[in-house]
């Protein structure tokens, strides 16, 4: 009787567990949800205080990371460009995803001033293998969880995008899988003629 009493406790207990780490991984995958009623796609930069938004900016034009062969690029040089900024991992569905779209966009708009640079939360030997079998059309630097945790930069989950303006100004973020159809129109009004 103790035998069985035991067995039904540590099945509950693997159930409960792993009841607990699909709604996580649920809560984790779902795009982020913010009093109010925001709409799908961006979350607005103007959702956030103007500092916050500012120091966000700042912080990514200050990082330096090494790209897939291991040279340090200065996000900084694409300063003046309307920069989309990627966070993703090679194990991550959401993110792989929407590469290819991603790739699309900056093929399209790369012409007026549309810089894509992804910042892999990877081993750079994944993100090569990653690459080779899924062409990328734009930069992939090898970032870390601990640089992504900067008091003004908090990577929260994968992938976040971060769209940057031409002036250096936090235009939006997304925590989630973001689509062609949402950030193309925001591409387009930032790109201008």
């Amino acid at each position: 009787m103790k035998r069985e009493t035991a067995l039904v406790l540590a099945l509950a207990a693997g159930v409960a567990t792993l009841a607990t780490i699909g709604w996580l991984g649920y809560r984790l995958l779902q795009p982020a949800q913010l009093p109010g009623a925001i709409p799908p796609g961006l979350i607005a930069a103007s959702k956030l205080p103007p500092e916050q938004g500012q120091a966000t900016a700042e912080a990514i034009m200050a990082l330096t990371l090494p790209d897939l062969a291991g040279k340090p690029q200065a996000m900084a040089q694409w300063r003046g460009k309307v920069l989309v900024v990627n966070y993703w991992a090679s194990w991550c569905a959401p993110c792989v995803e929407e590469m290819p779209a991603f790739s699309r966009l900056q093929e399209k708009y790369a012409a007026r001033g549309v810089q894509f640079v992804g910042i892999g939360i990877d081993d750079a030997e994944k993100m090569q293998a990653f690459v080779r079998r899924t062409p990328v059309a734009y930069p992939l630097l090898v970032g870390d969880a601990a640089g992504s945790q900067t008091p003004a930069l908090q990577v929260r989950g994968l992938p976040t995008t971060i769209v940057i303006d031409r002036d250096g100004r936090l235009e939006g973020s997304r925590l989630g899988r973001l689509d062609e159809a949402t950030l193309e129109p925001i591409l387009l009004r930032l790109a201008g003629d």
